[in-house]
């Protein structure tokens, strides 16, 4: 694959507004995650303490996406007959995603094996393998899917079955103990392929098979239907699930239109468990008010304009698979997470992407906005088609 020479920011509007968006992002995120945390005091070393450790992360991820954008996005599809590079981010993921339920290297919270416990107990440093898969996955599924001719597009046999048979496997390494998660993985696979040219007859087989799946893991597991339930009763006084949902509504009604002011919040107070990371738009709403929601919404829905234009703006298929695909994951990241805070969808455990607490999250989301930004600053140069020169040939000549 030919190189060609990478833009500037300067020259590269779209990428240089994804990058300053998301920056904004986390510096909003450091804010909140502060203030969220300010009354709560744990011993044991400086590390140990979230507002840090978060902080730390933020640094580290800004610093990631100021230089990760400069690779070209193009090693991830490099290879003969498989996209090597693209391959092994995979097989690594669903490894790691494994190593959750080793005994020594897994880490339960809640009941719930989500970590891979990193260095001492004491700074609890942790890494969650489900942010990789998702990652991952997507990053498999356009690397492969583009290198697919129109005709194989089309084959339920040879293209569609094994696109979901490894769907399947990425979700069925979560979904015991995050259903969440496995939700947004089937969804963000499913539109991949839609966009990579999937016949969306083929993908629409997928919502049986989904709707049993969600009648045994939701409807019949007592305490996922009961915050479904909750999600339709906030104000319930005999369903214990109703308790983060109700709470979630008085933070957010509670800030009017300008809000306590920044700190001055009170439903953090012990009051909304997961303040830091699964509620902090609640925080948000409850300090900042009605205006300072929708000057964030604002910053995210201009977030979202500018990947759209990335992946419109260019020729090149793998990239604008890419950034559609990456773009979908984090905007329905971003729509499901408003969502539970609002009660308008059941609470999954999806954070704010670049604003809630959580070191893997915040590292691999500066890894999409940099894969989004390297897209953007390289001018259009479409893949060869797998057929060869000699298809390119009959192009140029009709």
């Amino acid at each position: 694959m030919p190189q060609k020479e990478r833009l500037k920011l300067q020259e590269n509007p779209t990428g240089r507004g994804v990058m300053l968006c998301s920056l904004a992002m986390l510096a909003v995120g450091v804010v909140m995650v502060h203030s969220a945390v300010a009354s709560v005091a744990r011993p044991g070393p400086w590390y140990s303490r979230m507002d840090v450790r978060h902080t730390i992360f933020a640094v580290v991820a800004a610093v990631a996406m100021l230089l990760l954008w400069r690779v070209d996005y193009r090693v991830l599809v490099r290879g003969r007959r498989v996209p090597i590079v693209a391959v092994v981010l995979l097989a690594a993921a669903l490894l790691t995603s494994v190593l959750v339920f080793v005994p020594g290297v897994g880490h339960a919270v809640g009941g719930q094996h989500r970590w891979i416990r990193l260095g001492p107990r004491e700074y609890s440093l942790g890494f969650q393998p489900s942010e990789m898969l998702k990652i991952g996955l997507l990053v498999f599924l356009a690397a492969w899917l583009s290198r697919r001719t129109e005709d194989e597009l089309g084959s339920f046999r040879r293209t569609f079955l094994p696109a979901a048979g490894i769907t399947g496997l990425c979700m069925a390494m979560v979904v015991t103990e995050d259903f969440g998660t496995a939700a947004v993985i089937a969804v963000s696979a499913a539109a991949c392929m839609v966009l990579a040219g999937v016949p969306i007859t083929h993908v629409a087989t997928l919502i049986p098979p989904a709707a049993g799946s969600f009648y045994l893991l939701a409807v019949r597991n007592p305490a996922r239907w009961a915050r479904i339930t909750a999600m339709l009763e906030p104000w319930s006084q005999t369903n214990p699930s109703s308790y983060q949902p109700r709470q979630s509504l008085l933070a957010i009604f509670s800030g009017g239109w300008t809000g306590r002011g920044p700190g001055n919040g009170v439903l953090k107070l012990g009051y909304l468990p997961e303040d830091s990371t699964d509620f902090i738009f609640s925080v948000y709403c409850e300090e900042w008010g009605f205006i300072g929601a929708a000057l964030l919404m604002g910053l995210i829905l201009i977030w979202l304009w500018l990947v759209r234009k990335a992946a419109l703006g260019t020729d090149d298929r793998f990239g604008r698979l890419l950034v559609g695909s990456l773009g979908f994951l984090v905007a329905g990241q971003m729509i499901l997470h408003l969502a539970v805070n609002l009660v308008m969808a059941p609470p999954t455990g999806v954070s704010l992407p670049l604003v809630s607490a959580g070191g893997t999250s915040l590292l691999l989301t500066a890894a999409v906005v940099a894969m989004i930004v390297s897209v953007s600053s390289r001018p259009s140069d479409p893949t060869p088609s797998p057929q060869g020169p000699a298809r390119s040939r009959a192009k140029g000549q009709a």
